[in-house]
């Protein structure tokens, strides 16, 4: 009956320091592209990155999020800075999977450029 209740508690930590993480680094696959939007198209983004402009390409499925909300591509305004987690393609566009807006002040986490990949 103990060992019960220790695994249980145990399933319960670890579930809850799941939630507690919903946007590490190490939850996403591969590494970001972070930038301000300068441009907000019909089916995408234009960011400026440490590296030049870079096309973003949304998608139905492109998962959309502030904060903890998701919010829909309309919201995202010229001057947020995003984070856009995706494929980039031999052309240097970005077709995103997953983006995070933080708006025009940039991540609200300690060492803001954690996200940042490319």
């Amino acid at each position: 009956m103990v060992r019960t209740i220790l695994v249980g508690i145990v399933a319960l930590l670890v579930a809850a320091g799941s939630i507690a993480t919903a946007h590490e680094q190490s939850l996403h696959k591969g590494r970001a592209t972070g930038g301000t939007v300068v441009s907000v198209l019909e089916r995408g983004l234009v960011l400026e990155t440490s590296t030049g402009k870079v096309s973003v390409t949304l998608s139905e499925t492109t998962k959309i999020e502030r904060g903890d909300r998701p919010i829909a591509r309309e919201e995202i305004k010229k001057g947020d800075h995003v984070e856009v987690f995706g494929t980039k393609l031999e052309t240097g566009e970005l077709v995103a999977k997953e983006i995070i807006v933080h708006g025009p002040e940039g991540p609200k986490h300690e060492g803001g450029a954690a996200h940042h990949g490319q």
